[in-house]
């Protein structure tokens, strides 16, 4: 096709969004699949000029809390369809292979924890993970591949129920555990040595430094945070995290993926003494 006489991208992303946003429902379906690899497909450019094109796009821009939130809902209505055919499936690990995104969270998970030894000499012993959702793909490669013990926080109940039910099909109840809270409400995290935070927790500035000041007030010092970010058209689906804007932490490092992973990995570090104190 003449590219020429394509819409461009910002049309077709508000189409997209559209779409989306006014269907019922997510669950997948071919339509609902069309719509999300397109997007996905999009959000893949490596074009500067398409991206300048489409972030400085004031319709764009109008819509992207917008956009963070239809992925947000279409996330969990896929992952809740697989936590139910996983849970179903005669052998369960081979089912979970099988979701359409594994391989993307087998190389998003290695780069994570690359990255984690790339600023500690060991891997950390205790993880909690922000946002788990209904189908906790990275908490079980962490629990299954790497022996680490991992704590599940989610604020849906249905989410923390579909996730122990996939825990205990895969024989992995031992070393997972699940809670149904709001990270705001967490008082102590200091028994974990890293904290993982999904990228759909906190749709904006705002809420992602809410969460970023209260979490600094409840772990530990020296344990490392890492959070899940985006950078170019991959901000079309997931909020971008601004590296200098994550005080009171101490940044340590970034990493932009150019490949399918689609988020990009911050680690940060609680400091071992309080900003501004004596």
């Amino acid at each position: 096709m003449d590219t020429i006489t394509d819409p461009s991208l910002s049309t077709r992303i508000h189409r997209i969004y559209q779409e989306l946003a006014t269907m019922g429902s997510l669950e997948p379906s071919q339509r609902v699949n069309h719509l999300f690899g397109e997007l996905v497909s999009i959000s893949m450019s490596r074009s500067r000029g398409e991206v300048d094109e489409v972030l400085g796009d004031p319709v764009v821009s109008t819509i992207r809390e917008g956009l963070w939130r239809v992925c947000s809902r279409g996330e969990f209505e896929l992952e809740r369809h697989w936590a139910r055919r996983i849970v179903a499936a005669d052998d369960p690990a081979a089912e979970l292979r099988s979701f359409p995104y594994a391989v993307n969270y087998e190389k998003l998970t290695r780069l994570e924890l690359s990255s984690l030894r790339g600023v500690r000499d060991q891997l950390p012993r205790r993880v909690l993970f922000i946002g788990s959702g209904p189908l906790p793909f990275t908490s079980i490669l962490l629990a299954e591949r790497h022996g680490l013990a991992v704590s599940n926080l989610d604020v849906d109940e249905e989410a923390c129920a579909a996730a122990r039910a996939i825990a205990r099909r895969l024989g992995l109840s031992d070393r997972l555990e699940f809670a149904c809270a709001d990270a705001l409400s967490c008082a102590d995290l200091s028994e974990f040595d890293c904290v993982f935070l999904a990228a759909l927790v906190g749709m904006n500035r705002r809420e992602k430094s809410r969460l970023l000041h209260h979490l600094h007030g409840v772990m530990r010092p020296g344990a490392l945070l890492l959070v899940r970010s985006s950078q170019r058209l991959r901000a079309l689906l997931y909020p971008e995290v601004d590296i200098h804007g994550m005080t009171p932490f101490e940044p340590l490092l970034e990493i932009h993926p150019h490949d399918e992973v689609i988020n990009s990995v911050i680690i940060a570090e609680r400091p071992g003494h309080d900003r501004g104190a004596g």
